[in-house]
């Protein structure tokens, strides 16, 4: 029982040396860094009455070796915040929610009108021209991101 307790304590001591840090930095799958990301020309769409409702588009660029997962988006300014695509079904577009849009490695996800986008729905009030809104991007295995974009028709 000593025995096993000593080489427990020892496989401790190991884990926490100066060394055993340096080598887990060095393994082939690093933790994403939040320059990995870059995002550009975000704006949100004005809304219209009754006010209900409200989009936003960006593009978000890669730079990291990882494949970065959106899985949400919260604002303070809407009660609903999803991510959402539009598919083609019975010859008409219709819009879909879905869990999570991939921003691919060493590429980019655009998020655009007529397709994918982030939705807003039950807003505090109207989202006039020129507002500046508060985004929270939320992903799975990197930090989520606050970004500040303008409100425009």
């Amino acid at each position: 029982m000593l025995k096993l307790k000593l080489s427990s304590l020892l496989l401790l001591v190991v884990a926490c040396s100066d060394d055993a840090v340096e080598s887990s930095e060095s393994t082939d799958s690093p933790a994403p860094h939040s320059d990995s990301l870059e995002i550009e020309d975000a704006r949100a769409r004005t809304s219209r009455p009754p006010h209900a409702n409200s989009a936003a588009f960006m593009t978000l660029l890669n730079h990291g070796p990882d494949d970065l997962v959106l899985v949400g988006v919260k604002t303070r300014r809407a009660k609903v915040s999803e991510l959402h695509t539009m598919l083609h079904e019975d010859g008409k577009m219709k819009m879909r929610r879905v869990k999570r849009l991939v921003v691919p490695s060493k590429g980019e996800l655009v998020l655009k009108p007529g397709a994918d986008h982030l939705m807003f729905f039950e807003l505090d009030k109207a989202w006039r021209d020129g507002d500046d809104l508060q985004l929270t991007l939320l992903f799975a295995k990197y930090p989520e991101q606050t970004i500040t974009l303008k409100v425009e028709k």
